[in-house]
């Protein structure tokens, strides 16, 4: 009988089982074979979801789900996002299984980082919410020192616009270190994790937040973490697009030699009016021309004679510099020498377009 009593006496802890919603667009896409197979979603919680599908899968079977808007397969990033789930049962209409999420991350669906009154049950909610959980499971795992002020920012601090910006520049990071041999044991100093994502979160095309993502990618090391990446932050965050534009087709299209010392040299390089237009992406070529005065300012362009009444002119130098050099292959994710990059590719990647 005493036994009984000290039974009664333990401990019970309540876990409210998480909230499930429907979102009448949402589906998952999921392989059979190579034929994507579409299902509808009945509902979803932050730990797992109801499938109405008539697929036979063992319970306890791991899949790969890819959820978005019901309709064509989406290939953009921001449109979809594939999750890693177990099925935990079956009946005549589908299966219910449970979402299997990165360590660290902080699904909330239903508790949105959107300053709204309206429940957040369309799919690109759903879509988003997961993305932002998965970017918030990387950063604590590169940087934990990060992690309360990083997830202040992201859930609190910042628009939908630039919300999107730094979640893609932390998956794209997680997708590069992914890549790399240890890449999940390196580590980066908390003050430039947070500056990247506040600073990178303002840019407004995909390849430019894949360039934050390669300089936060690289500032990853397996030794102590350093701040001396932040040197590259303030180079990008002064950066327009077509400034950016310039930057790059200066670091592409410049012949480069490497000396007996190993180290990389850009020789002079001088464009046509109509070919700077090609790379900038404007006819604007006075505005042409102030970009390339301050990317010479930003020391990323060697400084050259200043032009007057540029759009009279034929051609313009834009020679890199060293630091423009090591900037690009950071942004592109190499982490080694900079030499190493250009010898691997003397042509590198083509110029960035909208």
């Amino acid at each position: 009988m005493g036994s009984s009593k000290n039974w009664f006496r333990l401990p019970f802890v309540y876990r409210p089982r998480a909230e499930r919603r429907e979102s009448p667009a949402l589906a998952v896409f999921h392989w059979d074979g190579p034929t994507p197979r579409q299902s509808h979603v009945a509902n979803i919680s932050s730990s797992g979801a109801y499938l109405l599908t008539s697929k036979h899968w063992e319970v306890g079977e791991v899949l790969s789900l890819s959820l978005q808007r019901s309709g064509a397969l989406e290939t953009a990033n921001q449109r979809h996002f594939t999750v890693q789930a177990k099925t935990i049962r079956r009946d005549r209409e589908g299966v219910g299984v449970k979402f299997l999420m990165p360590r660290g991350a902080d699904l909330c669906l239903w508790r949105s980082a959107i300053k709204t009154s309206v429940p957040q049950t369309e799919p690109e909610d759903v879509v988003r919410e997961f993305r932002l959980a998965a970017a918030i499971a990387f950063i604590q795992r590169i940087s934990p020192a990060a992690i309360e002020q990083a997830k202040l920012l992201m859930r609190r601090g910042l628009s939908n616009f630039r919300l999107e910006s730094a979640i893609e520049i932390a998956m794209h990071a997680d997708r590069l270190l992914a890549l790399e041999s240890k890449g999940e044991r390196l580590q980066a100093d908390p003050a430039v994790v947070l500056r990247i994502l506040e600073d990178g979160s303002w840019a407004e095309t995909d390849w430019i937040q894949h360039y934050w993502a390669g300089v936060l990618a690289t500032s990853c090391a397996a030794a102590e973490p350093s701040q001396s990446d932040l040197r590259f932050v303030p180079l990008l965050s002064q950066m327009t697009t077509i400034q950016a534009r310039i930057f790059s087709g200066s670091c592409q299209f410049s012949d480069k030699s490497i000396d007996r010392n190993g180290r990389v040299h850009a020789h002079p390089l001088t464009c046509s009016a109509e070919r700077l237009v090609q790379i900038a992406h404007t006819h604007d070529r006075v505005h042409i021309e102030r970009d390339i005065q301050h990317l010479a300012e930003l020391g990323l362009i060697e400084k050259s004679m200043k032009w007057k009444f540029f759009s009279l002119l034929d051609q313009a130098v834009i020679t890199p510099t060293s630091t423009s050099l090591e900037l690009y292959a950071r942004c592109h994710g190499h982490r080694r020498a900079v030499e190493e990059f250009f010898a691997e590719c003397p042509v590198a990647h083509a110029v960035a377009a909208d």
